[in-house]
């Protein structure tokens, strides 16, 4: 794991507004949310109630990078590229 995947993971768990190059987390006060960014767009919500991640799976489908993929296998998500598309769970997103 990269080292700014380990520190958006601990900002994240911190419930801390974060952001370096091109990652951000961002606290939503009133939803007790986490949401995880990258180049400004939203791929990630983490939900500290229940607690559970959940992938923008749009976003992804928009967007299906190496860094993309790997950002969400940092926060437990089963990420990846299949033929160039976005997959989760081995399943290629539609």
């Amino acid at each position: 794991m990269r080292l700014i995947e380990q520190q958006m993971l601990t900002a994240v768990h911190d419930r801390a507004n974060w952001s370096k190059d091109n990652t951000m987390v961002k606290q939503h006060n009133s939803s007790g949310n986490s949401f995880i960014m990258l180049h400004g767009h939203h791929i990630a919500t983490y939900n500290h109630d229940t607690p559970c991640i959940l992938a923008n799976r749009s976003t992804f489908i928009d967007w299906p990078t190496r860094t993309t993929a790997s950002r969400l296998r940092a926060l437990g998500i089963k990420a990846s590229l299949k033929q160039g598309q976005a997959a989760i769970d081995g399943v290629i997103l539609l």
